[in-house]
């Protein structure tokens, strides 16, 4: 078992750094790998007001830790439903730095930088193939066998 990278064609705007040109990607990584996580944890930059608002409803937990702000949200129907259909930030990429996805407290995948970099753990070689297929525009992708798992 091991872990893939992926990292997908990116670029920025002002107040928003490394995110990816195409976002297409979201509702099929969404539909086809989320079903099982139970929770998802959300960092987000302290000053990012709009998109923490739109969590905050949604939290069980909020904490600060430095510049960002660390929101839990339980994924129950509506939110999954709420993140398979409004992630996507209009301005590009996704709307929160990184998303942490966890089964039973253990994390599974993390999708960082606004959506550039997604990682898939406790995957075998031909699941990462797979799962880099749903990507429209990779610059890098990379398996990592991992020991123990």
């Amino acid at each position: 078992m091991g872990n893939v990278v992926v990292t997908t064609e990116a670029m920025s705007v002002e107040g928003k750094s490394s995110f990816p040109i195409d976002t297409s990607f979201w509702e099929d990584l969404w539909d086809q790998y989320t079903n099982e996580f139970q929770e998802v944890v959300i960092h987000c930059w302290s000053e990012e007001l709009d998109v923490l608002e739109e969590l905050n409803s949604r939290a069980v937990s909020v904490q600060t830790e430095g510049l960002m702000k660390v929101v839990t949200i339980n994924l129950t129907d509506e939110n999954r439903l709420y993140f398979r259909n409004y992630s996507v930030d209009p301005k590009g990429g996704l709307k929160w730095f990184t998303m942490f996805f966890q089964e039973d407290g253990v994390e599974q995948m993390e999708i960082g930088h606004y959506g550039s970099e997604i990682i898939l753990y406790k995957v075998n070689e031909e699941e990462a193939e797979k799962f880099t297929e749903i990507f429209p525009k990779i610059t890098d992708s990379e398996y990592h066998e991992t020991n123990g798992d």
